[in-house]
């Protein structure tokens, strides 16, 4: 209930207390003139008869004191519903209020929560790319790596292709990338892991805005890490559940497509995993 609600109920209470003081003392009043009228009356002579009529007209004055005082209480009981229909629709404006206020609290401890776990699983991939290291006749460190991995990639594929004994270009580019992957299974195979987890937390959370979060992922992977994201999605290892969600928040779309082993190979994927300016090209 608000403050103005509790001024208003407080000068009516004090107006309501006052109000059966000052009844009483008017009716004491006419009652004391009413016995006092009869007193004169019964000090003079007059006949029977008349001095019943005067009693009878003490009767009706009464009577209608009665009457009125029963409409001014009935005029109270009715002021005084009428005060707490206000308080109660006072109560409960106060109450939606806070409701409100508690799914809005909740809505943000469930935002700040799911942004704890996104941020701590995104500075979790950036670790595990940094750990990478290649060692040998090449080396690299963290991201250079991936570069490298698309180059033994697309080495793998090319000898294929030169042997001639797959004829479907798209079992040939999943073959190579089977042989690349159980040799560098160790590295990838956690990066891919991780990055599938982190996209499908987003995807299965409870925020307005999912492609604010899967933006900041995609902002975070290098070109050779999409590539190799593609042909990994593309020919079976992540084709059932990671390639989905790749479609559904463009996780390609700054994908370098001239890259690809083949052009054909752009079309494996729906139009959506390049992003919404690609399908309006098309």
């Amino acid at each position: 209930m608000t403050m103005g609600a509790r001024a208003v109920k407080t000068d009516e209470d004090r107006a309501d207390a006052d109000s059966p003081w000052s009844s009483l003392v008017l009716i004491w009043i006419v009652l004391a003139a009413a016995w006092l009228a009869l007193g004169v009356v019964a000090s003079k002579q007059v006949r029977p008869g008349e001095f019943g009529d005067m009693f009878g007209a003490v009767n009706a004055l009464f009577s209608g004191l009665a009457f009125g005082t029963l409409i001014y209480t009935l005029f109270l009981q009715r002021r005084e519903l009428a005060l707490q229909r206000l308080e109660l629709r006072a109560t409960r404006q106060e109450l939606a209020g806070q409701r409100e206020q508690l799914e809005a609290q909740n809505d943000q401890m469930r935002r700040d929560a799911f942004e704890s776990s996104f941020f701590r699983v995104l500075a979790m991939l950036a670790e595990i790319v940094e750990s990478i290291d290649l060692v040998g006749d090449n080396p690299a460190k963290g991201r250079d790596c991936f570069r490298r991995f698309y180059e033994r990639f697309e080495s793998a594929y090319k000898r294929l292709q030169l042997i001639g004994r797959i004829s479907d270009d798209r079992a040939a580019a999943s073959k190579a990338y089977g042989d690349f992957y159980s040799r560098y299974q160790g590295d990838v195979g956690h990066y891919f892991r991780t990055l599938y987890n982190l996209v499908k937390l987003v995807d299965r959370s409870n925020v307005d805005d999912k492609h604010f979060y899967t933006n900041l992922i995609r902002a975070q992977l290098s070109n050779q890490e999409t590539l190799l994201l593609f042909y990994n999605c593309a020919g079976g290892l992540g084709q059932e559940k990671f390639k989905p969600l790749i479609e559904r928040y463009a996780l390609l779309k700054n994908m370098p497509r001239e890259r690809l082993l083949s052009p054909d190979h752009e079309g494996w994927f729906a139009d959506g995993a390049y992003g919404a300016e690609y399908k309006a090209k098309r």
